[in-house]
């Protein structure tokens, strides 16, 4: 009889037991359908500005201070070229002048009146070459100055693409690390109701609860990563202050095909930096040019051409013609500088001065060891110059590098990807086993916790991966100079708005 009712309790238990597990399963389903229907309700009752990476980068591109110091030093090397070009022309000035003389009545000295009016003329006729390299080291920084700002935009473009992606990323995380916890929270509810009950052991419950932390962790691990990226994300728009809004989520990309030796000659065609490096050689042999220039000789011409005259008082005044020529050459020898002039002119007398009104003048001066100064800035061009040739191979050398280490990190992303892929549909597999498991008594609910939270972690993995692709595909632009080639950027809709620059 003891026997009998023994059993009769065993069956009732396991039935009970069965049945408990059923309940457990439908309510997951119900809990697992009623929050997606929840968080869809949810997205639809608030709407969130969603900032496209387009929209993104147009907004940096209106506060990015780096651009805006470059379009400043654009304005200014402006300038500096059109001084240049003004160098290569005569200065021409209108000159008057007006005297008169008070009459001193003691002295019987009769009061008079000058005046003289015309135009001034200066002008360097040869220079060795000086004022024409001058204009030529102006027009290549100007060409330096167009480059600089080109590569700054490069940098916002691939900062904003990075903060953008790494943002998209652990926003989507963090979003499935909620409905994740949530899910192994229930876990671990219904491990805790069984083990009150006798029907699951201690391990079980443990594990279930070990489960529910590491979700935790992940959830408050990834919710402090958010604010990093988020912060970093404002600095790459320039706004101090947050704004309402939130980036894109990430979606799936196939790659291109992309090959290094390609990238490399793209980068040697386009990269900004080698052709401001080319430049600036030109500019130190200009340099060069600009000091040896002394050792042509230098040509001057003056002169004032106009009308002038003078008269006492009581005379009416007559003006006539009024002009001056002055022609000085200059030329150095060994350590030492000789200068010659000749000086012609003719003018009104002035009273009470002379009666002379045309003059010649030739003269000569030698001005004796002050060659020094132009030898010491022939030795430091000729090292300019060497310093110029030096940074060009070097940049040259650097350029290759950052694109291979581009391309690298390409490849590297898209393998990522795959694998991550694979690894998702695994745990995807082996949530969907352990399902049907435990219906079956062949699974726990520590199993259905754990194979969560790995499935969240390769979802998280594969998320990390595209970012990483997207990003790689920024940097890659940047390596060979060319935004938007392999990113898809539009750039043209950037640089509209920054006054033709680009």
């Amino acid at each position: 009889m003891k026997k009998h009712t023994y059993t009769k309790n065993r069956i009732t238990k396991k039935h009970q037991c069965n049945g408990f597990y059923l309940v457990v399963l439908v309510a997951l389903i119900i809990g697992v359908c009623s929050t997606q229907v929840w968080a869809q309700a949810a997205r639809e009752a608030v709407k969130i500005k969603q900032f496209s990476l387009l929209e993104c980068l147009e907004m940096s591109g209106i506060h990015y201070q780096p651009m805006h110091i470059a379009e400043t030093e654009i304005r200014v090397a402006e300038s500096k070229a059109l001084e240049a070009a003004r160098n290569l022309w005569p200065t021409l000035s209108t000159k008057g002048e007006i005297t008169h003389g008070a009459a001193i009545q003691e002295l019987g000295t009769p009061g008079f009146r000058e005046q003289s009016y015309g135009l001034q003329l200066n002008y360097t006729l040869f220079n060795g070459g000086q004022l024409w390299s001058t204009y030529q080291q102006a027009d290549f920084q100007l060409q330096v100055s167009h480059l600089k700002y080109k590569k700054q935009f490069q940098e916002m473009i691939y900062q904003v693409a990075e903060a953008y992606w790494n943002l998209a990323r652990i926003r989507d995380d963090v979003h499935d690390y909620k409905r994740s916890l949530k899910k192994v929270g229930r876990y671990h509810k219904m491990a805790r109701q069984l083990y009150q009950q006798g029907i699951i052991n201690k391990r079980i419950l443990l594990a279930t609860t070990a489960n529910k932390n590491q979700a935790t962790y992940l959830l408050e691990s990834a919710g402090a990563e958010e604010e990093k990226y988020y912060w970093e994300w404002l600095e790459a728009l320039g706004v101090q202050t947050p704004i309402q809004g939130q980036v894109q989520s990430l979606a799936p990309s196939q790659p291109e095909d992309i090959t290094l030796s390609s990238c490399i000659s793209m980068a040697h065609e386009h990269h900004p930096e080698l052709a401001i490096q080319g430049y600036l050689h030109k500019i130190s042999e200009l340099e060069q040019t600009i000091k040896h220039s002394g050792d042509w000789p230098k040509i001057e011409l003056s002169g004032f051409y106009g009308r002038s005259g003078g008269a006492y008082n009581s005379e009416d005044l007559h003006l006539r013609e009024d002009y001056n020529v002055n022609i000085k050459l200059t030329q150095q020898i060994a350590w030492n500088t000789i200068s010659t002039s000749g000086f012609e002119q003719k003018t009104s007398p002035k009273l009470g001065q002379s009666s002379r009104t045309e003059s010649r003048t030739v003269s000569a001066a030698i001005n004796w060891l002050d060659g020094y100064k132009s030898a010491r800035e022939k030795k430091e061009v000729e090292l300019g110059v060497l310093q110029a040739d030096y940074n060009q191979h070097k940049t040259l050398i650097k350029v290759e590098q950052q694109v291979r280490e581009a391309y690298f990190n390409y490849k590297k992303a898209v393998s990522q990807i795959k694998h991550a892929e694979t690894e998702l549909d695994l745990y995807k597999r082996e949530l969907a086993i352990h399902e049907i498991n435990l219906r079956d008594k062949k699974a726990t609910l520590s199993d259905m916790a754990e194979a969560q939270n790995k499935l969240i972690g390769s979802k998280a993995a594969w998320r990390e991966a595209l970012a990483f692709y997207y990003i790689s595909l920024a940097a890659l632009d940047k390596a060979i100079g060319i935004p938007g080639k392999f990113s898809g950027i539009d750039v043209q809709k950037i640089s509209k708005g920054k006054g033709g620059l680009l």
